[in-house]
């Protein structure tokens, strides 16, 4: 697939997921949105009512304390009425009817002050119950259900109960329904001694409670008891219970009236809008996709003309035509592209003039290195010749010195290998010390300790006579009886060789010298015992290399940790 069609795919799926998570997104958060609305709607339409009908209910509920705590025309007369006989002969008699005419007259001035109160009474007891007008129910059942309300609370507040209906309502009333709100008559005492009952109008709360309700919206009152005081639905409390999902529910508990609310709002009011705006977005995003797509072609073209007149030169360098330059017609990833290409075919060029010249050097080195190879050989022979010419001349003392030296420069010439025996690195020592033994300047004498498992294992080649070298130098005794111990053991995986002189000693400061990096102020001698402690590392790792114990005037200690190599691989 070419570069051109890969681009386009890839911005085409990039646009069109993007749209897509964009749009979902945005829906979703929409809706959510919606949702809270809508439930913030609820709330603040059942608040709205609530609050409406406290202030109705507020209002009562002093108009009811201050009728039930009135002593001369409420509280004296009715617990007269409790307390004294009140007929005779089955008549009523003067005490009744004076207290009687007290309350109703006092009753009756108060109602009409409150366009949504229907009728006020106050209950004595079955036999005496006093109302402003004849709307007021009298039977047992409204009397029994006042005398079922709770009493502590009835000491304290208004208690409402459940609409009842009644017949005959006055021009004023706007249904057949009212609320009664009851509240105690106390005695100096603080017992209930009867009740003020004051009469909504049913029709104001049904006004106050529809009034500014969502559209479509299910909204119930019910009490404590469950009982339906007010309902916009003809629906029961189950029924609205089990509406199903496409409505956002909510309820509210007034304590102070021991009343529910409850609110269901449609949701497809909310989110109708939405849905037709996230299909309008949908087709928006197909609209501006196709757009997209034909914009990238056109751009893409031509970016990629240039791409491929920088390809086709590339294709004429791999054919062998190393002429060919880009020609920059921009500054931008494509120009600086091919300045990078015309850079880097100027450095091949380059590169080929280098390696043609050092192909030409190389092969003149090997000439000079076959050259080179005779000299060892003709100092090995001349040498042979010097032991001849000596043995003839009877300078025998000569002859040993000369093959020493023979043997050392053919060990070095033939030797390839990286690591050797140690039993050949010994020999190899022995040569170099017996060549040291007749130089008359050193005076010293060596001992050797080798296990046997140890002369057959492998070590580096050359590493022993930079530090024998080292003691012999340094190693000095002050009593000019100077020893030089060569120690050599096996132990678990380690090979450990030991060499030990009693000369002058380092101290710790001379021993760090000799590993330190800055090696330029040193002796060619300390500089080859560094080397050996950073080839023995690089052939088997930082575990292993040679470590100095040394005590000034008394001995040095060389150690070597190797590992246990009975191959040389």
């Amino acid at each position: 697939m070419k570069l051109k069609n890969k681009l386009l795919i890839v911005m085409v799926l990039i646009l069109t997921v993007s749209g897509i998570i964009v749009t979902g997104i945005w829906y979703w958060v929409s809706k959510k949105m919606s949702v809270v609305y809508a439930e913030n709607i609820s709330k603040s339409a059942m608040l709205d009512a609530y609050h409406a009908f406290e202030y109705i209910l507020t209002d009562t509920a002093y108009m009811t304390t201050m009728i039930a705590i009135d002593r001369n025309n409420v509280i004296v007369p009715v617990l007269t009425l409790s307390t004294k006989v009140i007929k005779e002969n089955g008549q009523w008699n003067d005490v009744y009817l004076k207290n009687k005419r007290l309350i109703l007259n006092y009753i009756i001035s108060i109602d009409g002050y409150k366009y949504y109160i229907s009728g006020i009474s106050v209950v004595v007891n079955k036999e005496c119950v006093f109302s402003s007008n004849h709307i007021v129910p009298s039977d047992e059942g409204v009397l029994s259900e006042i005398m079922a309300l709770d009493r502590e609370k009835l000491k304290n507040s208004v208690v409402m109960m459940k609409p009842v209906h009644m017949e005959g309502m006055k021009s004023n009333s706007k249904s057949d329904y009212v609320v009664p709100a009851v509240r105690g008559i106390l005695d100096s005492f603080g017992n209930i001694i009867g009740y003020v009952v004051v009469y909504f109008d049913y029709g104001v709360i049904d006004q106050m409670f529809s009034t500014s309700l969502p559209q479509n919206s299910i909204f119930f009152v019910t009490d404590s008891k469950k009982n339906l005081i007010y309902s916009n639905y003809d629906m029961s409390e189950d029924d609205f219970n089990n509406l199903s999902d496409g409505y956002i529910k909510s309820s509210f508990f007034a304590d102070k009236v021991d009343w529910e609310f409850k609110i269901a709002i449609p949701t497809e009011y909310y989110t109708k809008r939405i849905n037709y705006t996230a299909l309008l977005s949908g087709v928006m995003i197909v609209v501006i996709v196709v757009i997209s797509v034909i914009i990238c072609i056109i751009l893409t073209s031509r970016m990629l003309r240039e791409i491929t007149v920088l390809k086709n030169k590339m294709q004429g360098i791999a054919n062998g035509d190393m002429d060919i330059r880009y020609k920059v017609k921009a500054n931008d990833e494509i120009g600086q592209m091919g300045l990078v290409f015309n850079s880097m075919i100027d450095k091949i060029e380059t590169l080929m003039e280098t390696v043609e010249y050092k192909e030409r050097e190389k092969r003149k080195a090997e000439i000079s290195f076959l050259q080179a190879q005779i000299n060892p050989h003709f100092l090995s022979n001349t040498l042979n010749t010097v032991v001849w010419m000596a043995k003839i001349q009877h300078a025998d003392n000569i002859v040993p010195l000369v093959n020493n030296l023979n043997s050392l420069l053919n060990s070095v010439i033939r030797e390839k290998k990286e690591l050797v025996l140690l039993k050949d690195e010994l020999d190899y020592v022995d040569r170099y010390l017996n060549i040291m033994e007749y130089n008359g300047n050193y005076d010293f004498t060596v001992k050797k300790d080798i296990e046997n498992i140890a002369l057959n294992l492998y070590i580096p080649r050359f590493i022993l006579q930079p530090i024998l070298e080292n003691a012999i130098y340094h190693g000095k005794s002050e009593d000019l009886n100077s020893e030089i111990t060569i120690k050599a053991f096996v132990e678990a995986e380690y090979l450990n060789i030991i060499i030990s002189d009693n000369g002058v000693g380092m101290t710790k400061e001379e021993i760090e010298m000799i590993f330190a990096k800055d090696d330029s102020k040193y002796t060619s001698n300390k500089i080859g015992i560094k080397n050996v402690n950073e080839r023995i590392k690089t052939l088997f790792g930082d575990d292993y290399g040679i470590y100095y114990e040394s005590r000034p005037g008394k001995y040095t200690k060389c150690k070597f940790l190797l590992p246990k190599k009975e191959n040389c691989q």
